[in-house]
């Protein structure tokens, strides 16, 4: 596995996708498919969410309670509904199909705040 800022559960499976950065969004009505937070020290706090909208569209937004983080969105291009696990209650969100595209955009938005 490749060295990377944050810990993730999984290697990137080999799925091309683009992630390109939109405005914020409202997610009310959406169903959030993967959800991740990233601890560093006691004031840093950097999170991931991500949510299909009715159009089956993904969207992903960079957030923080840290007030000196701007947040950051994006739509998630390249992936079918069929490549997002269902949810299992006993084993929580997993990352095994997130493409590196997504873990660049996170991971390059923490190192951009921090």
């Amino acid at each position: 596995m490749e060295e990377t800022l944050t810990c993730w559960n999984s290697d990137p499976p080999d799925r091309t996708a683009k992630v390109e950065e939109i405005d914020h969004f409202v997610a009310r009505g959406m169903r959030r498919v993967y959800g991740r937070g990233d601890y560093f020290g006691p004031h840093h706090s950097f999170n991931m969410d991500i949510w299909m909208d009715r159009n089956q569209r993904l969207l992903m937004r960079c957030w923080s309670r840290c007030i000196d983080f701007d947040w950051r969105s994006f739509e998630i291009k390249g992936l079918n509904k069929s490549d997002i696990p269902k949810p299992d209650k006993t084993i929580g969100l997993q990352d095994f199909w997130l493409p590196k595209a997504v873990r660049n955009a996170y991971e390059n938005w923490i190192m951009e705040e921090f």
